[in-house]
């Protein structure tokens, strides 16, 4: 027979049970508003560190992150204070946040929509991206210093995309089991395909490379988005570190491939990951595949096989068996349609 005190130890077991729960949530619900990206949609079109300057077109250091935006809201990416606002001939309209010992500037807006002393939060809107200042056209741009020296800011794009994907693990239910993160984030192809085909045409028609062919080899790489280097690094395309994407200090991780422990890009987003892939296959090596036109998806998977794109022997036949199998053939013909 149980006894009532053991009922009564049961019942407030149970209670501090949920109790313990409820604390767990709102701590990892704290934790994913405590960041932000600076924009709806990340995607950089300028990177830190040497690059040839726009307007003199010779080589020259960007100390900041240029992303693409068209006057859309630009967001406080964590906590802080509003140091400085203002306008000058080389930034245009600028923000300066203070979060710890970290300092963001936000350039180029069209308007700033906060005052020096204000407090925000991350994702309190600050201004509005524009062209002001020394600019080429509508984009943000960001400086970032830590304890007053310049880094890069993409380095704090990747911790924000970190801490959301810890907290959203954690609310999901799945903390400590790293496998299940991947069952989790697996898309059936019909999602896949919903999620990723407008970016692959839209790259069909600035490029000339096939959405089939984009999409085949992003679904082939990544397992649908399965493999460890697409959850971790947004890599959906296993592409490899080059000796300047070392030099210049951006983000890899290192899986074994051919050979252990090679190195492998990261990206911010998968849509990051997409238009460097577009931009690599814009190299000379990859010239030939450009005689073909961007609906001869067969051609195009072959020229890439001969650049030496992929390893696999049967390359070819695997992806040209996922364009068929889920008609990736008709985002081609829609991408010259529209």
């Amino acid at each position: 027979m149980i006894s009532v005190k053991s009922l009564l130890l049961g019942f407030i077991f149970l209670c501090l049970s949920a109790q313990a729960r409820a604390t767990d949530r709102d701590f990892w619900i704290e934790k994913y508003l405590s960041v932000s990206y600076p924009l709806k949609g990340i995607k950089v079109n300028s990177q830190y560190g040497s690059r040839r300057d726009p307007f003199t077109h010779r080589q020259a250091t960007h100390n900041g992150l240029d992303l693409q935006a068209y006057y859309e809201d630009v967001y406080a990416m964590f906590d802080g204070e509003v140091i400085k606002t203002g306008f000058d001939a080389r930034s245009g309209n600028y923000v300066v946040l203070q979060h710890g010992e970290y300092t963001i500037s936000y350039c180029h807006l069209s308007k700033a929509v906060v005052s020096e002393g204000e407090q925000v939060i991350a994702g309190d809107v600050v201004g509005i991206s524009g062209s002001t200042g020394r600019s080429s056209g509508p984009h943000l741009h960001l400086t970032c210093r830590y304890k007053g020296n310049l880094t890069n800011p993409y380095t704090l794009l990747i911790y924000i995309r970190r801490v959301r994907a810890e907290a959203f693990t954690a609310l999901m239910g799945e903390v400590g089991n790293i496998d299940s993160i991947g069952a989790m984030r697996r898309m059936k192809p019909k999602e896949f395909l919903a999620r990723y085909a407008d970016a692959a045409m839209e790259q069909q028609r600035q490029y000339g490379i096939p959405a089939s062919v984009t999409l085949a080899q992003m679904a082939f790489e990544s397992d649908w988005g399965r493999s460890e280097l697409a959850r971790k690094g947004n890599n959906y395309f296993g592409i490899k570190c080059s000796q300047q994407w070392l030099a210049e200090g951006k983000p890899y991780s290192c899986h074994n491939d051919d050979l252990p422990n090679e190195k492998f890009c990261n990206y911010a987003t998968v849509e990051e990951s997409i238009d460097h892939h577009s931009r690599l296959l814009m190299s000379d090596r990859y010239k030939r595949c450009h005689a073909y036109s961007s609906t001869d998806y067969h051609n195009w998977l072959v020229a890439l096989k001969q650049a030496g794109y992929a390893t696999a022997k049967n390359y070819v036949q695997l992806c040209e068996q996922l364009i068929k199998c889920h008609k990736l053939y008709l985002y081609d013909r829609l991408a010259v349609m529209q």
